[in-house]
């Protein structure tokens, strides 16, 4: 389950923020990603992973909040964008095949809450 290698990164990452921006890590309040459906990644999984990482630390966890991304490409041919539903890589415009992928593929920090209520994004 690679995602438990991702929540313990994600956590490593958290706590150098804080320590950059001289806050305490045992002050973050809120971790939030976002994770894409073409990621790789199992936002339960994820969800599992950061809770049996919580269990184990010594300090108190924060709450961890997954924004889903939707699966969006940019058509090659008329420049449309378009949101794909069922993964049919098809421009919703005028139906080609030839398409990127611009969102979707993502698993990334949003944004982190401190107890004083100061947000980093």
């Amino acid at each position: 389950m690679h995602e438990t290698s991702l929540v313990r990164s994600l956590v490593r990452q958290v706590d150098q923020i804080a320590t950059d921006h001289d806050a305490n890590a045992d002050a973050v309040q809120d971790i939030t990603i976002e994770i894409g459906p073409l990621s790789g990644v199992e936002p339960e999984l994820v969800r599992m992973a950061y809770d049996q990482l919580c269990y184990q630390e010594p300090r108190p966890p924060a709450t961890l909040t997954i924004e889903l991304s939707s699966l969006q490409v940019r058509c090659l041919d008329c420049e449309s964008d378009t949101e794909l539903q069922d993964f049919m890589f098809r421009c919703g415009q005028c139906h080609s095949g030839r398409v990127r992928v611009i969102s979707g593929d993502e698993f990334r920090l949003l944004s982190i809450t401190f107890e004083e209520g100061a947000t980093l994004a």
